[in-house]
């Protein structure tokens, strides 16, 4: 139990010092054992003080990011034991309903446009006969 106190201690006392604050001369006056608490609560303090926030290079982020992308796909071909000419074969099973839908409607497309000429050329036809001449 007395373990247990102690880090919620010194888990609270890396909270203030996380947020800017520093509290230690409160935290030993309310606290017994002092003589034991004082140099961790001061090493705590010291080790933040010597520790500098760290950010990545953009450009290590991109690569990783790339990097972990590129495994993904290929564990999840080796999972599927896909090899490299396979795969655009498992895409079209894979998509297989889009492709379909889109085919259906390039083909209605084009059958609307055959109707649209046919219909312009007999009009076209139609008058080229009515003129006199």
């Amino acid at each position: 139990m007395a373990d247990r106190k102690w880090i919620e201690i010194l888990a609270t006392h890396a909270d203030k010092l996380n947020a800017g604050t520093n509290e230690e001369a409160e935290y030993l006056a309310m606290l017994e054992h002092r003589a034991t608490l004082q140099p961790l609560l001061s090493l705590a303090r010291k080790v933040k003080d010597a520790l500098a926030p760290v950010e990545p290079d953009p450009t290590f982020c991109e690569n990783l990011r790339l990097g972990l992308l590129a495994a993904a796909r290929q564990r999840l071909a080796s999972q599927l034991g896909l090899t490299k000419s396979q795969r655009p074969v498992y895409l079209f099973r894979r998509h297989r309903k889009e492709i379909l839908i889109g085919a259906a409607a390039l083909g209605s497309v084009v059958s609307v446009a055959g109707i649209v000429a046919y219909w312009i050329h007999t009009r076209t036809a139609k008058a080229q006969r009515a003129l006199p001449g």
